[in-house]
């Protein structure tokens, strides 16, 4: 059995690294899940530096900062084609707050606001909050907090599981991977493995570093009991690459001792799986009985090579 531990901060992490890659999806999501009406917009930007220069004034932790500002402009293009654009106001781009909220925070309702003023303010935009809750009782602590306010206000939005899109569709996520990462995201934190196992593929689909990045962050938000109901629905290639991503992610590396010898034995396992090698008794014997991390992955190495599992666990 492979420890996971699913680390809350991967889990947010990856969320804020999925907007910060692809800051347009944030604006699409306003239109698509909000019904929001912005105009045609480019020039996607993060702008989080614009509250820094207020850090003393908010305190200097992290903790009590936005997680993400972006901002955009109007589409110079989108008003040649505007006969009255120069009868009225130019329009203004947009701006948006990004907040990936693990807990209920009572200074956080209030926070939020000023996060809002000062960026708004900055940017001279129209600005929007986004909240997106790790869990259900988050979520219902955010919607009230447009509603606490007097009048109520409607600038905060929430974005859970009740109004993200399910991204099924292998095509889809090809066209829009970062698109299918957050829908995965956000419903496999809550056990939908089929909009799971369509994020991951797009995960594993990238030919650079992100690859690993995204993989990663997804598999934090898998608990141990989903993540062994998801491995069998997937194919031998991507049990290897889901394994692999454990390997190599933070929440991972930041479990338990036996559980990163168990997982290192795994992926030998499915190494010889997947290239259809039969492992004797003995040599599962001592696979299983193997505790030198450094050992397993030196036959982690050579199982990808040699031409039996006898080979590979042949002494060096």
């Amino acid at each position: 059995m492979l420890f996971v531990l699913a680390m809350p901060s991967s889990h947010h992490q990856g969320l804020i690294w999925i907007f910060r890659d692809q800051p347009r999806l944030a604006f699409d999501l306003l239109e698509s899940v909000f019904g929001l009406e912005l105009p045609q917009l480019t020039a996607f930007a993060e702008r989080r530096g614009e509250l820094d220069r207020f850090a003393p004034c908010l305190g200097d932790t992290g903790e009590l900062r936005p997680d993400l500002a972006l901002s955009a402009e109007v589409d110079p293009r989108a008003l040649e084609h505007d006969e009255l654009a120069h009868s009225r106001a130019a329009p203004e781009g947009a701006a948006l707050l990004i907040e990936v909220q693990g807990r209920v925070d009572r200074q956080k309702r209030f926070r939020i606001w000023v996060y809002w003023a000062l960026l708004a303010e900055r940017l001279e935009r129209a600005t929007n909050v986004l909240i997106i809750p790790l869990n259900d009782t988050v979520a219902r602590w955010a919607r009230k907090l447009n509603e606490l306010e007097r009048p109520p206000r409607e600038t905060l939005l929430v974005l859970d599981r009740q109004n993200m899109p399910r991204v099924v569709s292998d095509t889809l996520a090809r066209e829009r991977p970062h698109f299918a990462m957050l829908s995965a995201m956000i419903h496999g934190a809550h056990g939908d493995s089929e909009v799971f196992v369509v994020g991951m593929r797009a995960a594993l689909a990238f030919a650079d570093e992100r690859r690993w990045r995204y993989a990663s962050s997804l598999v934090s938000v898998l608990s141990e009991t989903e993540r062994a109901r998801i491995l069998g629905e997937l194919t031998m290639r991507e049990r290897y690459e889901l394994t692999e991503a454990e390997l190599r992610s933070g929440a991972y590396h930041n479990g338990i001792a036996k559980g990163k010898l168990e997982g290192k034995r795994e992926v030998l396992r499915t190494i010889f799986e997947l290239r259809g090698f039969p492992v004797a008794e003995t040599l599962s014997d001592r696979i299983q009985a193997c505790t030198d991390t450094g050992r397993l992955e030196r036959w982690i190495a050579r199982a990808k090579t040699a031409p039996d599992a006898a080979t590979a666990l042949a002494s060096l």
